[in-house]
């Protein structure tokens, strides 16, 4: 029976890895192509929509997120029958629709179905137009800075509420204060995402290490687009020390809000930084479903909503989830700041560390978390006390 006190976050992917663009650090450039219909068919549309439905019990909200590749592929349509069915469905629950797009297809047409639908939309920008363009390329290889523009400025003429997506990677890491600075001017809400991709011989993005594990890491090596550890770290402070400086309680930045609930003992609401996760999945246009977004390898298949029950395989992804804190190295335990960090995401702990005889798997970006919390606490107490 589904748990009514239990939220779970399952993104859905119409069109699955499909994308007007070419971003060089798209981590589905990899993964194989699932299914063989461009877009998602109206019977696994459907059974979706039912399905979460059902797996929330009695929660008074219920979240539908749209992701790709980039979901506005699938036409406006697709989204006009997705509102029917969870009219058909949801009857007496609060709706959310959450729709990720690069905003290069966004016309006055998608902006009013947004609107009047009560869409939240999140737009990924890397920062001002000589960054963003380094790896947010078109097709073409030409820079998509000035399409994802016209975006941002048609959904604030018809007022629709949208945050930003900001990937953190090798160039901007350089440009906190720049970046931030660009970003606040047209979003209240950032969010900032550290790019770490391993390439295995083939130029493929690697299997991540941990849970299920298998197969070959030969010639597995780090893009040359990733994002730093000191980078990330360093970045993430010039961040919060803009932050601070004028916008405490006008702009909110999912990492600083994650931690601040960390800190005072309530829910972070970032999976990276919570001590478990597994309330989250991912389900293909085919209705197959994985347990992570970043884990949509073979090893991470739960099953297909066409032919198995969604709800035993969200029940059956708390092991997935308990693994992040239950196979945190015994090093991290003895951290000053593992209570904010709780190790990062899984799939990014590939570092060998050998110390007091022993060795383990450190998170790629330890070093950025020790530099970023630690100036977290000093900083932020300094500002809650004034």
């Amino acid at each position: 029976m589904p748990n009514s006190n239990r939220h779970f976050s399952i993104i859905v992917k119409p069109v699955g890895a499909v994308c007007n663009l070419r971003c060089a650090y798209c981590y589905y450039s990899g993964k194989p192509s699932v299914g063989s219909s461009a877009i998602m068919s109206d019977e696994v549309l459907e059974r979706y929509i039912k399905d979460v439905v059902a797996i929330h019990g009695s929660c008074a909200e219920i979240e539908f997120a749209w992701h790709g590749g980039e979901p506005t592929v699938a036409g406006i349509d697709f989204y006009r029958k997705a509102l029917k069915l969870q009219a058909k469905y949801c009857a007496g629950r609060n709706v959310l629709n959450t729709f990720q797009t690069n905003g290069t297809l966004l016309n006055d047409e998608w902006c009013r179905l947004f609107k009047d639908n009560n869409f939240r939309i999140g737009i990924s920008i890397d920062g001002p137009e000589h960054l963003h363009n380094v790896y947010r390329k078109d097709v073409y290889g030409k820079g998509t800075f000035c399409s994802v523009m016209r975006g941002v400025e048609l959904l604030s003429k018809h007022n629709v509420t949208y945050n930003t997506l900001t990937t953190v990677n090798a160039v901007n890491e350089q440009y906190p204060v720049e970046v931030y600075r660009f970003l606040s001017e047209i979003s209240d809400y950032m969010q900032f995402l550290p790019v770490v991709e391993r390439t295995d011989c083939s130029g493929k993005t690697a299997l991540p290490p941990g849970l299920y594990s298998e197969g070959c890491t030969c010639g597995v090596k780090l893009a040359d687009y990733n994002a730093s550890a000191k980078g990330y770290g360093r970045f993430l402070c010039g961040v919060l020390d803009e932050w601070i400086k004028q916008d405490t309680g006008k702009k909110f930045v999912q990492i600083i809000e994650a931690t601040i609930g960390n800190m005072t003992r309530r829910p972070a609401g970032l999976c990276v930084h919570e001590s478990v996760c597994g309330h989250c999945a991912a389900i293909e246009r085919n209705g197959d479903v994985y347990r992570c977004d970043r884990y949509v390898f073979d090893n991470y298949l739960m099953g297909n909503i066409m032919t198995g029950s969604l709800s035993i395989m969200m029940e059956s992804n708390r092991k997935f989830g308990e693994y992040k804190l239950d196979n945190l190295p015994s090093q991290c335990l003895h951290c000053d700041v593992v209570d904010l960090c709780f190790g990062g995401c899984p799939k990014d702990r590939f570092v060998s560390c050998a110390k007091n005889g022993s060795t383990f798997l450190q998170n790629y970006l330890c070093e950025g978390y020790h530099e970023f919390f630690r100036h977290f606490k000093s900083k932020v107490r300094i500002a809650t006390n004034k």
